[in-house]
């Protein structure tokens, strides 16, 4: 059944320097959940390679090593070590994983590296950096935004993800909203209660939903969060009493600003599709 509600047929996973251990868990659970080929994409950007190269680039070195021009063998050697690392934690993570699983590492500018890689069955997962630090960088930045650029459908994941259980939640601004087939295979697969939430007026569109329900055997639950295709906030509001696992929204009339108020509010994961009729990749602010 979720794989007739859903077009997905691979998660690209990007990882940077450091991913937390839950965000891989639940990379991994999402692909056998949704029946996907499972994709780790450690990014490394040549730009750091280039900064190495630059003479009056510098590197501070704690415990008194002070400041040094920065070390192009030693910044390769590294970048490798945690590559290495990283393939050695997604190697171990996927061993339960029954689809086809796979680690590529990339060198490149981000966008590119995305844009080559993903196409209009993936989604691409992108987890928060667990430090300040990385979470404000240009690599994050950037890789933010090739995923909102490219064709792919795009998960956004907290650094701490604080629900594994509970209701998906579908922002839907129609009956025949994509978010509502997509949340639902989710919610068929995790065996969670769906939760929809719509603009108001849009009670004639409850037969569409109670047709969903008899067809999957999900329970269905409505709400209504007043003029949401013009306040996104109101998504906040509509959420404060629920304590969901995973949100599913479209592009349009949100935008990855939005997603990402969401991620930060509710600590849980938030998932953006293409709105159907709609090239991917235009119409969104790309945050």
């Amino acid at each position: 059944m979720p794989t007739e509600l859903h077009k997905f047929r691979r998660l690209v996973l990007g990882l940077q320097l450091s991913a937390p251990d839950p965000a891989i868990r639940l990379a991994v659970e999402l692909a056998e959940l949704l029946d996907l080929d499972l994709l780790g994409l450690f990014l490394e950007d040549a730009s750091l390679r280039d900064l190495a190269g630059i003479p009056f680039a510098r590197e501070f070195r704690l415990l008194g090593g002070g400041w040094h021009s920065l070390d192009l063998d030693r910044l390769v050697h590294d970048l490798e070590v945690a590559a290495r690392g990283m393939e050695r934690t997604f190697t171990q993570a996927v061993k339960t994983l029954s689809k086809r699983s796979q680690f590529e590492v990339m060198r490149g500018p981000v966008a590119e590296a995305i844009t080559s890689i993903s196409n209009s069955g993936d989604i691409v997962m992108i987890v928060e950096p667990t430090s300040a630090a990385e979470r404000v960088s240009g690599q994050f930045s950037w890789l933010v935004q090739a995923a909102f650029r490219s064709v792919a459908a795009v998960m956004l994941v907290p650094s701490r993800i604080i629900r594994t259980k509970g209701p998906i939640v579908a922002v839907a601004m129609s009956g025949d909203d994509p978010t509502i087939a997509a949340a639902a295979a989710i919610a068929v697969a995790a065996k969670e209660t769906l939760i929809v939430i719509g603009p108001g007026g849009w009670d004639r569109e409850t037969s569409r939903i109670t047709q969903l329900a008899a067809k999957t055997g999900l329970t269905i639950q409505q709400f209504t969060a007043g003029a949401l295709s013009f306040d996104p906030t109101a998504c906040l509001k509509a959420m404060g009493h629920l304590q969901e696992r995973l949100v599913v929204m479209t592009r349009l009339p949100f935008d990855g600003a939005t997603a990402f108020a969401i991620v930060t509010a509710r600590q849980v994961p938030v998932l953006v599709i293409e709105p159907d009729g709609l090239p991917p990749g235009e119409g969104d602010s790309r945050t």
